[in-house]
């Protein structure tokens, strides 16, 4: 019994020993998660994982700008800059170049549009090009081009005419693709009709965005009262099969510079042996009319005849007409 006690107590002293150290690691343990919890409630440093522990990095954290900040910031910027520019003489437009013209002055469009001393911010490039077309029906296409901080260069490109149409001591001037523009300034045009009446035409009016054409034909001249700038306003074209029609003639007749045009007979010229021709509306059949015409003046020349007009507009009804 004697040598079992010194066992028993040491075992005994060695679970007291064990049991205290378990204690004080619980009780460790306890402090290190009740701390957090204690800076929480006392309004104390909250962060991340990272930043626990670190007061500088709790600073910057505190006071880091959100982007609805930054966006105040850059939008009071911007407007002070754009205020400035609206304030400053220096954005003021002083210079206009205009390119590209060869029959229209650049002093006149450079009137008509009437930017010089207008604020750069203020321009309206498409308004401007509206009034330009209006002004100008000859311009075909605009391009404006801002240079900062007070310059524009305008370059315009105007319709090249290929016919003068004269009636009635009136006369206006036809492109290639049929729009009809004032005669204005000096050019060499190939081919000239004389008629008794404007030619048939289209009006292109766009409002918005929806195209509306109406053919106006057989008109026989401006109003008296309405200057001649204002037909131009709406812009206008020739009708396709007029254009085409005379188009072919001129091909079978190019030493024909100069034809004629009635809104009842057509198209036609004068001979050189003394009387006037045509051919009609249409150029369809133009093979078959030019066959019909010389055979009429072959006939007429045997008999001895002098016409003052020979028509071939329709291939089934040919006539002529003579001065008695």
């Amino acid at each position: 019994m004697r040598i079992g006690q010194p066992r028993r107590r040491s075992e005994e002293i060695r679970r007291k020993l064990s049991k205290e150290s378990q204690h004080n690691i619980r009780r460790a343990s306890r402090r290190l998660v009740e701390l957090p919890a204690a800076l929480q409630s006392k309004g104390g440093f909250q962060g991340n994982d990272e930043t626990r522990g670190n007061p500088a990095s709790a600073i910057r954290n505190r006071f880091r700008p959100g982007w609805r900040l930054l966006s105040l910031a850059l939008g009071g910027f911007l407007a002070y800059t754009l205020v400035n520019i609206w304030q400053s003489p220096q954005y003021v437009i002083k210079k206009v170049e205009v390119l590209g013209l060869q029959r229209i002055q650049p002093a006149e469009l450079i009137v008509k549009v009437g930017i010089e001393g207008k604020h750069i911010l203020s321009l309206d490039s498409e308004g401007i090009k509206k009034v330009i077309f209006t002004a100008f029906p000859e311009i075909r296409q605009v391009d404006i081009q801002v240079e900062f901080p007070a310059s524009i260069t305008i370059s315009a490109a105007e319709r090249q005419p290929i016919i003068s149409w004269s009636s009635q001591d009136q006369m206006i001037w036809i492109d290639g693709e049929g729009y009809l523009i004032p005669a204005r300034g000096e050019v060499s045009i190939p081919l000239e009709i004389q008629s008794n009446s404007l030619p048939a035409y289209t009006l292109e009016v766009l409002p918005e965005e929806l195209a509306v054409t109406k053919t106006v034909r057989d008109k026989q001249s401006y109003l008296p009262e309405i200057p001649q700038q204002n037909f131009f306003t709406i812009q206008k074209k020739i009708n396709d099969d007029l254009l085409t029609a005379i188009l072919q003639l001129n091909a079978w007749m190019p030493e024909e510079k100069t034809l004629l045009h009635q809104a009842q007979r057509g198209l036609g010229w004068n001979d050189a042996r003394g009387w006037e021709v045509f051919v009609g509306q249409k150029l369809e059949k133009i093979n078959d009319k030019m066959v019909l015409y010389q055979m009429i003046v072959r006939e007429l020349e045997r008999q001895g005849i002098n016409p003052i007009l020979v028509s071939v507009e329709f291939l089934h009804a040919p006539y002529y007409r003579t001065g008695e």
